[in-house]
């Protein structure tokens, strides 16, 4: 794990877009299992139990080093902001189960492709000291968005 660490240390804007894209992978496989989940096998409120359960797993056994550290020296100021994420993460996996059990993925998923939209707004409004919201953002956001009012609005035709 260090030689992740000091890989990050010297190329942290690559290994933040592989990064990206790791997450856009894993985030679109997760999504093709939770609709077969909750197709086949359980609840959506299941699905998310046990989707969340086998995460703090995974990022337990591969992070605990980390974690234990990384706990022990972060401010109690900043305890505030990772419960805030994990509620905002629990609720959108079980918004996803959810919609995953009710709605075709191929509809779902670009709809919560708009997830950037609100990461964008949220950090004009929260994080303007660390980040800066540019006009070519705002475009490639709305160029995002028209894509996916035309998948959404195609398959009602």
């Amino acid at each position: 794990m260090n030689y992740i660490y000091n890989l990050s240390a010297k190329y942290p804007t690559i290994i933040g877009y592989i990064s990206a894209i790791g997450a856009g992978a894993s985030y679109g496989a997760a999504q093709t299992v939770g609709k077969h989940i909750t197709s086949e096998y359980a609840h959506p409120i299941v699905g998310t139990a046990f989707a969340l359960f086998s995460g703090f797993i995974f990022v337990s056994l591969i992070f605990h080093r980390q974690i234990i550290k990384d706990v022990a020296t972060a401010p109690a100021k900043g305890f505030f902001w990772l419960a805030l994420s994990g509620v905002g993460s629990a609720a959108g996996v079980t918004l996803l189960y959810f919609a995953l059990d009710r709605s075709p993925l191929v509809q779902v998923s670009p709809i919560i492709a708009t997830s950037p939209l609100i990461a964008i707004l949220l950090t004009h409004l929260i994080l303007r000291q660390l980040e800066k919201v540019t006009g070519r953002t705002i475009i490639g956001a709305a160029l995002v968005v028209s894509g996916i009012l035309l998948i959404t609005i195609s398959k009602s035709l």
